[in-house]
């Protein structure tokens, strides 16, 4: 199983900007199975789609979940029409997937998410889980999400170092996904620069990579399918035990 459908890299001329996003996946050395899953989603004349998604810790129909959760995003994300909360809108419709998922399948199957729309020089975010989003800007890394899990309320609450999550025992207690059930994602804009560069990645990429591994990485001048399958391939050499995802976007002037 590749974890992706669609287009894997993609580039979008949108106004003064260029949107340039791929993405890179493995199964890693200890899954039989690969359940993460993304998709780059071109959106002509406004901009990109990102999204990526997590299958829940190896549960039966984790994959499924994933999968049909990216799929409804991306379809959301692809519409013409601009209206409405557009980001909103497509977790809504990934979490009805999944609900659909788990009625067919039966079990608890789930997935965390991150949805991303890189447009007008402005990246708006929409996430649920433990997956990431980072922003690189001059050779420096800033977190954009934050974890739902219970490492994550320790981080926030200012009891637990950001960097000590990365080992906490308890960082895989996911406290926030799509199961199915009406859950809220937290959401965030913020104006991008030219030559920024976006990365969304799953918790099998930022366990096992420091933030500046993953800016020297992704912040390279190399095209963000390169620097995708370098994350991916640093965190499998740094022995991450999971499926490892990236998704890269660089933002560059016409």
């Amino acid at each position: 199983m590749t974890g992706t459908s669609g287009p894997a890299e993609a580039t979008v001329a949108a106004g003064r900007w260029h949107v340039l996003g791929a993405g890179a996946t493995a199964c890693g050395p200890v899954r039989r199975e690969n359940q993460d899953a993304f998709r780059v989603v071109p959106m002509e004349g406004v901009g990109m789609g990102l999204i990526l998604a997590d299958g829940m810790g190896g549960h039966s129909g984790g994959g499924e979940a994933a999968q049909a959760a990216v799929a409804a995003a991306a379809d959301r994300l692809a519409e013409p029409d601009g209206g409405g909360d557009r980001l909103r809108e497509a977790v809504s419709l990934a979490n009805d997937a999944v609900a659909g998922v788990r009625r067919l399948l039966g079990g608890n199957p789930g997935t965390t998410m991150i949805a991303a729309v890189v447009a007008g020089g402005r990246l708006t975010l929409a996430h649920v889980g433990d997956s990431r989003a980072y922003l690189l800007r001059r050779g420096e890394a800033t977190q954009l999400t934050s974890d739902h899990s219970l490492t994550g309320e320790q981080v926030r609450a200012g009891t637990l170092a950001p960097e000590a999550a990365r080992h906490d025992p308890r960082r895989n207690y996911v406290t926030r996904a799509l199961l199915g059930d009406p859950v809220e994602p937290d959401v965030a804009e913020l104006r991008l620069d030219a030559g920024d560069v976006v990365v969304l990645c799953s918790d099998g990429l930022w366990e096992p990579l420091a933030d500046v591994e993953i800016a020297g990485l992704a912040g390279a001048p190399a095209a963000p399918g390169a620097s995708s399958r370098q994350l991916v391939d640093a965190a499998l050499a740094a022995g991450s035990t999971d499926n490892v995802t990236a998704v890269v976007a660089r933002l560059d002037p016409v």
